[in-house]
C-alpha cells in the first residue's frame, strides 16, 4: 500500500484579538462546511464579513454608506484601524505570525508567502 505525502502547515499568531480568534475559528468551520481541509484566504474572508457586529460593519451603518467600491471598502477598513494602545492593555509585544510547512510543494508555498511580506 502507498501513501501520498500531503502538504500540512501550522501557523502560530501571537497578540490576536479576541475577534481574530473568532474569525479564524468560523474560517475553519466554513472550510469544513464546503468540504476542504484548509483555511483559504475566501473561507477568512467570510468569516470577517459574517462577523456578528464586526468593527467593519458598525463603522459602516454608522456612516451610512451604501454599496462601496472595493477602494472605498479598502479605505473604510484603513480608517478604522486603531491607533497605539495606551497602558498596560493587550500584549507588551508586537503581534507575530509563524509557520511551519512541509509536504510536496512546501517549498511553493514558503516563496509565495515570502512574496507576499
Amino acid at each position: 500500500m502507498t501513501t501520498t505525502e500531503r502538504d500540512e502547515s501550522t501557523v502560530t499568531v501571537t497578540g490576536a484579538a479576541p475577534g481574530v480568534i473568532v474569525a479564524l475559528r468560523r474560517a475553519a468551520a466554513i472550510a469544513s462546511e464546503h468540504g476542504h481541509n484548509y483555511v483559504g484566504f475566501e473561507d477568512l474572508l467570510v468569516a470577517l464579513l459574517d462577523a456578528p457586529m464586526s468593527p467593519l460593519q458598525v463603522h459602516w451603518e454608522q456612516r451610512e454608506l451604501g454599496a462601496l467600491t472595493l477602494g472605498e471598502l479598502r479605505e473604510l477598513a484603513v480608517s478604522i484601524i486603531p491607533g497605539p494602545v495606551r497602558g498596560t492593555h493587550g500584549p507588551a509585544e508586537p503581534a507575530t505570525v509563524t509557520f511551519e510547512l512541509s509536504g510536496p510543494h512546501s517549498d511553493e508555498f514558503r516563496q509565495l508567502i515570502g512574496e507576499h511580506s
